[in-house]
């Protein structure tokens, strides 16, 4: 098969951006159908999910469904990972995962009922779930330790960027009047984004890692060549597979593919650490905001719906910010100390909306006045919860379960987002402002796990994180003694090594240069 013609750090960045893209086609899926729901057309399209008119119950529980449904295939396309991960391979994951996108996609832009549009959103969290189980993993899996987190984190940045799009498309076609083409045309459009990955993935290299699990030890020397631009028998890329398959040695002794074994590598704690970072950080509730902004502000805050939409198209701006701020951040302040930021900050943006919403209703300066915490809401979340707790998952996995745990890890995400999206409008007709209160009291939950049982990894490479829960006997000491031990082989001595092959090489060639001439 064909391949693109680059290498070395090029070649890791075009990696990192389609997995950017496949986030671009994430971060706009899940943001998209805020815009339509309160669009005349598409109320008439659809009368039974329309709430405007009629707030009751069943009308609320429907709306949610149809909205959230989505987020019920991504978490079954994320656990297909469980399976397909390992038999196919990252690559021709993501390539089936576009796939599956683009069918979905077609189907949910030509529907004439909700009976047709509930089954097309369903397919496309199929293909959307599989991509965020194994576009981190992949990157992960391709990237060196002291580039890494930027490199991941450019897919928060892009699935923000998908959010802001999408907000601002929508925002767009609002004022396309009495033609469905004004809800189609935006759900249509992210078939564009699973195209470029369709495209791209198979002409860029399978993951060394999954390579060397697989003994295709000669397909591993060609891919890591092409990612370090180095003779594929050259030293340092023999040292790194031997690493390798020393970290599964390592796994193999008294060890099992179970990833809820009680193994001297600590499966089952490593896999419940995992998930539970990802459910709580869908559990401070952000997609209030995502998917709910326009409704609140135009039926709770009393905005008019063109103002609904400016504002919610200007928060989406803001977040994109933040999310480009986390790409330079994760490698310099680390994993462990984003996520507690985020988690934190969570805490007071939700009581300050608890707070206002309560005295908002008919107060013109007290429903401004809530805006701030909803800004303050989409610069924690960004910055140390968006994407962060998928690139963990991946790193604490050991290899020979990594597919399987990023792949409960991403469907338990994919469950309490959908969670979260199912229950908004019950929530809110239930229990008005204090709704806001549940999602403090999960906020303080997520800080204190984080804060207990999450240890740093940034700079390390993924064998060295190994070493971590290797050396602990219950799950508190991994933070001590991640605090605790100095970066191994893979980050900071891994550079050093390649810098001096590097430089060996160029000498061997100046002097076969001169002997030439």
């Amino acid at each position: 098969m064909p391949s693109i013609r680059l290498e070395g750090h090029a070649l890791g960045l075009l990696v990192g951006s389609v997995g950017a893209v496949a986030f671009l086609l994430q971060g706009y899926d899940q943001a998209v159908v805020n815009g339509l729901l309160t669009l005349p057309t598409w109320e008439k399209q659809f009368p039974s999910i329309n709430t405007s008119v009629d707030k009751s119950h069943s009308r609320s529980v429907l709306q949610g469904t149809a909205v959230a449904i989505y987020e019920v295939g991504c978490s079954l396309g994320a656990l297909s990972c469980f399976i397909l991960g390992d038999i196919l391979g990252r690559r021709k994951t993501i390539f089936l995962a576009a796939c599956v996108v683009i069918i979905g996609v077609i189907i949910q832009a030509t529907p004439f009922s909700l009976g047709q549009l509930i089954p097309a959103r369903i397919i496309t969290g199929l293909g959307v779930g599989a991509f965020t189980a194994t576009v981190p993993m992949w990157v992960t899996e391709c990237s060196k330790a002291h580039n890494r987190g930027r490199l991941v984190m450019m897919e928060g940045c892009f699935a923000i960027g998908g959010v802001c799009f999408a907000t601002w498309l929508d925002f767009g076609f609002f004022f396309v009047k009495n033609n469905s083409v004004n809800w189609r045309f935006p759900i249509a459009f992210q078939s564009v984004f699973a195209l470029i990955v369709l495209w791209l993935i198979l002409l860029l290299p399978e993951s060394p890692r999954w390579l060397v699990k697989k003994g295709d030890y000669e397909g591993a020397k060609d891919s890591l060549s092409r990612l370090d631009a180095l003779p594929r028998n050259s030293r340092l890329i023999v040292d790194e597979i031997d690493i390798i398959k020393a970290s599964i040695d390592a796994e193999h002794v008294g060890s099992s593919g179970n990833p809820f074994a009680m193994t001297r590598n600590r499966h089952l704690h490593r896999t419940l650490l995992a998930m539970a970072v990802n459910m709580l950080a869908q559990m401070t509730g952000v997609n209030i905001v995502t998917f709910y902004s326009n409704v609140i502000f135009q039926h709770i805050l009393g905005y008019s719906p063109t103002l609904s939409r400016v504002i919610s198209g200007c928060l989406q701006i803001w977040q994109f910010f933040c999310a480009t701020l986390a790409v330079f951040l994760v490698d310099r302040i680390g994993r462990r100390k984003l996520l507690l930021i985020g988690s934190f900050g969570m805490i007071i943006a939700q009581s300050g909306l608890a707070a206002l919403t309560k005295y908002a209703a008919g107060s013109k300066s007290i429903a401004g006045a809530t805006l701030l915490f909803d800004f303050m809401t989409l610069f924690f979340f960004p910055i140390g919860l968006f994407l962060i707790p998928f690139m963990y998952s991946a790193e604490i996995s050991p290899l020979r379960i990594r597919a399987k745990v990023t792949a409960m890890s991403t469907a338990t995400n994919w469950i309490f987002n959908f969670l979260v999206a199912e229950v908004t409008p019950l929530g809110f007709d239930h229990l008005g402002w204090k709704y806001y209160t549940v999602y403090v009291c999960t906020s303080s939950l997520a800080f204190t796990v984080y804060f207990f049982f999450c240890p740093e990894t940034k700079g390390r490479a993924l064998e060295d994180i190994d070493e971590i829960f290797l050396r602990s006997t219950n799950v508190f000491e991994p933070v001590k003694i991640a605090n605790s031990l100095p970066l191994g082989a893979g980050a900071a001595l891994d550079e050093e090594a390649e810098k001096a092959e590097r430089e060996e090489l160029a000498l061997h060639g100046r002097r076969y240069s001169a002997r030439g001439s």
